[in-house]
C-alpha cells in the first residue's frame, strides 16, 4: 500500500471550490465543507482516494461525517437524497445559476 499523498489544489480550483461551498450544505443549506465524491462514473475510487477538485459537493458536518452522513452510511443517504454524481449534477447547475445572476447584477 503506497502513502495517501493529498494533491494541493490549484488556484483556479480553489476559487471554484470556494463557489461551490457557498451554496451551502446540499440537504440543509447549512455552511458547508467540501466532500470529494468518490465515483467518478467509472467506478469508486476508493477509500482515501479523491476525485478532482472539481469533483466536490458541498455538506455540513452532519450530513457529511456526523450521524446522518455520507461517511457513515453512505447506502442510506444516497438513497435519501440521491447519488454522488446526481448530486454533483445539481450543484455544478446551481453554480451556473449562480454565475448568471452575478453578472446580470
Amino acid at each position: 500500500m503506497g502513502s495517501r499523498v493529498k494533491r494541493k489544489s490549484t488556484k483556479v480550483e480553489k476559487i471554484w471550490m470556494d463557489k461551490v461551498a457557498q451554496l451551502g450544505c446540499f440537504v440543509c443549506q447549512r455552511p458547508a465543507n467540501l466532500h470529494h465524491i468518490r465515483n467518478n462514473g467509472k467506478g469508486n475510487i476508493g477509500m482515501g482516494r479523491r476525485s478532482s477538485h472539481y469533483e466536490v459537493i458541498p455538506l455540513c458536518y452532519e450530513h457529511h461525517q456526523g450521524n446522518t452522513g455520507i461517511h457513515l452510511d453512505k447506502i442510506n443517504f444516497e438513497k435519501k437524497y440521491g447519488t454522488e454524481k446526481e448530486i454533483l449534477k445539481a450543484v455544478l447547475l446551481q453554480v451556473k445559476v449562480q454565475e448568471c445572476r452575478s453578472s446580470i447584477i
